[in-house]
């Protein structure tokens, strides 16, 4: 008896169905291990970018008697604060005053604010000039010995433990200051000192300038007022070269340009303190080497 093995005709069929599940499966878990990756990527894109935060800085006044008149200008943290301090001026000068406050969020707070009105009301000396900043304050322009000592009082008895800066600086030891130049200054009498003698005594001060630029140092303008002084126990037809520091500006047409500016800046402080503007004349230093500030006595 003759036996037919069974055919089994199914099998391609089936096994080509077992594929096809098996890569519908895969693409199906593939899109499943994708989609939350998708939607990570896509959370992130839509998350805003976190902005760095913005430095703050000291809030800032200045405040200018010009012959009565108050100018001011400076910048606060808010509006409100800009409201209050125009008010307080107002109030403080009568009217007589004008200026505008700019506002940055940036800004501190004022730690000046309060007190404020019962200084500036003292600030009555033309040419006087006072400029706050966070914790500083620095005195500057014109204002004699006793001036300086009253605004000094006002200062310390309204801000206590600030930083007192400019003609601040040296209030109460005009006569008797360690400094060879401030000694050399004082010793200078009228009728005894001819230009050449002014001039040494002159070129014994260090003057500080702001890097790169022709604004003195607060640190200076104490010595400059007694320079200013001093110019006055020069005979009458004494005449003085103010020659700029040279050198820092890079070419050496920059550098002629800034110290120029250099001296022109000092000669404004000593006009301030008291010296005749046409005693006075400035020069810049040729040149890249750096030289010093110095005074010259012309025949």
């Amino acid at each position: 008896m003759r036996t037919t093995p069974p055919v089994f005709r199914s099998a391609p069929l089936s096994v080509a169905r077992s594929g096809l599940l098996l890569i519908a499966l895969s693409v199906a878990l593939a899109g499943c291990n994708r989609a939350p990756r998708d939607a990570e990527t896509a959370a992130a894109a839509d998350k805003p970018a976190v902005a760095a935060p913005v430095p703050r800085f000291d809030a800032k006044l200045s405040l200018v008697n010009n012959n009565g008149a108050i100018r001011y200008d400076g910048v606060v943290d808010s509006e409100a604060t800009r409201k209050a301090l125009g008010v307080a001026l107002a109030q403080a000068y009568a009217g007589q005053i004008g200026g505008d406050l700019q506002v940055d969020k940036a800004a501190k707070p004022a730690p000046w604010q309060d007190q404020l009105p019962q200084f500036a009301a003292a600030l009555t000396m033309p040419g006087a000039a006072v400029r706050f900043e966070g914790n500083l304050i620095e005195l500057s322009g014109q204002a004699s010995d006793a001036d300086r000592a009253v605004l000094l009082e006002q200062a310390k008895q309204r801000f206590p433990g600030y930083r007192y800066a400019g003609l601040f600086e040296g209030v109460g030891d005009a006569a008797a200051s360690p400094d060879a130049a401030a000694q050399a200054l004082a010793a200078l009498q009228p009728g005894k000192a001819d230009g050449p003698a002014v001039a040494k005594a002159l070129n014994q001060m260090s003057v500080r300038f702001e890097d790169g630029g022709a604004r003195i140092q607060a640190s200076s303008l104490d010595i400059l007022s007694r320079a200013g002084k001093a110019l006055q126990a020069a005979p009458k037809d004494a005449r003085f070269q103010i020659v700029g520091p040279g050198g820092g500006a890079g070419q050496p047409a920059d550098n002629e340009a800034l110290s120029r500016q250099r001296a022109e800046a000092v000669k404004v402080q000593l006009i301030v303190a008291g010296a005749n503007p046409g005693a006075l004349e400035t020069r810049g230093e040729p040149g890249a080497a750096a030289t010093p500030l110095r005074f010259q006595a012309l025949p």
